[in-house]
């Protein structure tokens, strides 16, 4: 599969499940709506740093897209505050509104920068590796059980590896921000 098909088919199940809990925010639909995004939305999140970083790790950041990056970042910062926010909680629509358009934001990127990038950066059997473990993490919640391929640095090292990577690049930290004085 594609990619690019691939990012995208996750990021419109998000879009589908949005719609269907702001069609139906009561009662135990809604909950259970609610569990569903929130499930899917975190494992969009894990695959993204779980396999999509060590990845990038691996062909040594190389054109990593800065912006598909901190459109990451914002799109988990709204997924924390739609977390803690459910449907029977105040701003829960409009946390969940900003979350939709994240969700928008990040397919844009992904379509447009991302993708692009990552076919120019990653040989082809690293991006069917990468897309394979991907949508198995997607599907099943779980990581591929098979020996790591891409590389073998913890999600937390990973992380703190790509902030360090996004904050030398363009004179801007990993939050978009510009770099402290």
């Amino acid at each position: 599969m594609d990619c690019s098909a691939l990012l995208t088919r996750q990021l419109a199940e998000l879009t589908a499940l949005i719609s269907r809990l702001r069609s139906n925010r009561r009662g135990d639909d809604a909950v259970r709506l609610f569990g569903d995004l929130a499930n899917r939305a975190v494992l969009h999140v894990l695959s993204r740093e779980r396999v999509l970083l060590p990845a990038w790790r691996h062909v040594r950041w190389k054109d990593l897209p800065l912006d598909a990056m901190t459109g990451h970042v914002r799109f988990k910062q709204a997924l924390a505050d739609l977390l803690v926010r459910p449907p029977t909680a105040d701003g829960h629509a409009q946390a969940l509104s900003a979350f939709a358009e994240h969700v928008e934001q990040q397919r844009h990127l992904d379509q447009h920068r991302l993708v692009p990038v990552m076919r120019d950066a990653m040989d082809i059997e690293l991006r069917r590796q990468l897309c394979n473990d991907v949508e198995l993490l997607f599907e099943t919640g779980s990581p591929p059980t098979r020996e790591p391929v891409i590389g073998d640095a913890s999600p937390r090292d990973l992380i703190a590896e790509a902030e360090i990577v996004l904050s030398s690049l363009a004179g801007t930290r990993p939050d978009g921000q510009p770099p402290r004085a």
